[in-house]
C-alpha cells in the first residue's frame, strides 16, 4: 500500500492591504502665473516624501504650548516644498499672488501635521 501524501506546508504571505493612494492636489490660482515658459491658471502638488523634508525642510512648525495649537510656515522651506511638489521652478512659486500662495500653503499642511492620537 503506497505510503500516505502528506500536504506539504507552504508559508502564506500575509496580505498587505495597499497603501492609501493620496490623490494630487490641485489649486486653482486667482492670478496665472509662468511655469516653464507657459501660463498656467491651475497647480497640482504631489503627495510629499521623506526625501522632500530632507530637500526642502520642514516647512510647518507646531507650537503645543498653546491652546490650540499654533501653526506657522517656514515660507521658504513651504515655497521650496512647494517647488518640488509641483515640479516647477521656484519662480513660478515666488510669482504666485498672496492669496494663491496661502490658499496652497494651507492646502499642504496637513501632510505635516503628525496624527496625535
Amino acid at each position: 500500500m503506497p505510503e500516505a501524501v502528506k500536504p506539504k506546508l507552504e508559508a502564506v504571505a500575509e496580505e498587505q492591504a495597499p497603501e492609501p493612494q493620496v490623490k494630487p492636489l490641485t489649486f486653482k490660482l486667482r492670478k496665472p502665473v509662468d511655469a516653464h515658459g507657459e501660463k498656467v491658471s491651475e497647480i497640482t502638488f504631489r503627495e510629499p516624501t521623506g526625501a522632500d523634508i530632507e530637500a526642502a525642510g520642514l516647512p510647518v512648525n507646531i507650537d503645543f504650548s498653546f491652546d490650540p495649537p499654533r501653526i506657522e510656515f517656514d515660507a521658504r522651506k513651504m515655497s521650496a516644498m512647494m517647488s518640488l511638489l509641483a515640479a516647477v521652478p521656484p519662480s513660478t512659486i515666488r510669482a504666485l499672488a498672496p492669496k494663491d500662495w496661502s490658499t496652497c500653503a494651507w492646502g499642504l499642511a496637513s501632510f505635516f501635521i503628525p496624527d496625535l492620537a
